[in-house]
């Protein structure tokens, strides 16, 4: 009877624990970006749109009136917008629009390495549509996050973080925060610079690799009649300056040209009208005023191709 009423008494911690950390900053600032996908996903969607942290913080279809779905919701691979869009392309309607957004090194990685880089998707996925997904996991990062990591224990009580907020804008802060994602990116991709293509070496059989994936993707788009259209999201002047023409067209524009020459291409990223700074809350992810200028022009760019497209 003592042993029953203990594990009771260790559930009932454990509820009131989870309770507490799923109402913390930490928590929230994470789930935040995932919960759309378990509100109510329209049918007949106008445009549905991949991509990472880029994509997230530049696309708000809202701001244009456009019954639009972003699946973007943090950093995330090539093979995410994939699979994302396999599940959810049946949601695409009307106008039949899959905007594939890349990101600078996008081509660069098939999957983060990483099991724990996939824990958000257990907010809205069956463990059988992740990989090497399982219950267990679905349980410690859906069910019962407290329980992925220790310390998520400890921010219960301390250090429960602060709810996100666009920060202003500030050149000292864009120029840090512009000089921390170099380093991040050198250090992910095992980089000597982003000047040169031949930091990029190691690179090539992935690069090859997602460069097909993107390929399949464009190719399973048109079989449902989906206008495939690719993006690549404005950044400030401060990082761009941090990134030669080089490195960018063997990163982006060469394997783009190689395997998706017959799709549209909306290049933003050095568009004179978006490298002020003030548009960006860090040097390259898109703030409310950046969002505001950008979408009217995305979307009328779009339209232009639809239109081009209906001419052929």
């Amino acid at each position: 009877m003592m042993v029953f009423s203990l594990v009771i008494l260790a559930i009932l911690i454990l509820l009131v624990l989870n309770y507490i950390y799923t109402h913390s900053p930490n928590y929230l600032n994470e789930y935040n970006k995932v919960k759309k996908f378990n509100e109510n996903i329209p049918d007949n969607l106008e445009i549905i749109n991949t991509g990472s942290n880029h994509a997230y913080y530049c696309i708000d279809w809202s701001i244009v009136g456009v019954n639009g779905f972003s699946l973007a919701s943090g950093a995330q691979s090539i093979s995410w917008d994939y699979r994302l869009f396999e599940k959810y392309r049946s949601k695409i309607g009307k106008n039949k629009l899959l905007l594939i957004v890349l990101s600078n090194l996008v081509l660069g990685f098939m999957d983060y390495p990483q099991d724990e880089a996939n824990r958000r998707y257990y907010h809205f996925l069956k463990p059988e549509e992740i990989p090497n997904g399982n219950w267990w996991k679905k349980l410690k990062y859906h069910y019962l996050p407290v329980l992925s990591n220790w310390r998520n224990i400890v921010h219960c009580f301390y250090r429960r973080g602060k709810m996100f907020k666009e920060p202003e804008p500030s050149l000292r802060y864009a120029e840090q925060e512009s000089d921390n994602r170099i380093r991040g990116w050198k250090s992910q991709f095992k980089l000597r610079d982003l000047q040169h293509r031949e930091s990029l070496k190691h690179l090539e059989g992935e690069i090859k690799a997602t460069s097909q994936l993107l390929r399949h993707m464009i190719e399973e788009a048109r079989k449902d009649g989906i206008v495939p259209i690719l993006m690549l999201p404005p950044l400030s002047e401060i990082i761009n300056r941090k990134i030669s023409d080089e490195f960018i067209n063997a990163v982006i524009d060469e394997p783009v040209a190689n395997v998706a020459s017959d799709v549209p291409f909306l290049n933003y990223m050095r568009d004179d009208r978006f490298q002020d700074y003030r548009y960006y809350f860090n040097g390259d992810f898109m703030n409310q005023a950046g969002r505001e200028k950008f979408m009217p022009i995305l979307w009328q760019d779009i339209k232009n191709v639809m239109a081009g497209n209906l001419k052929k």
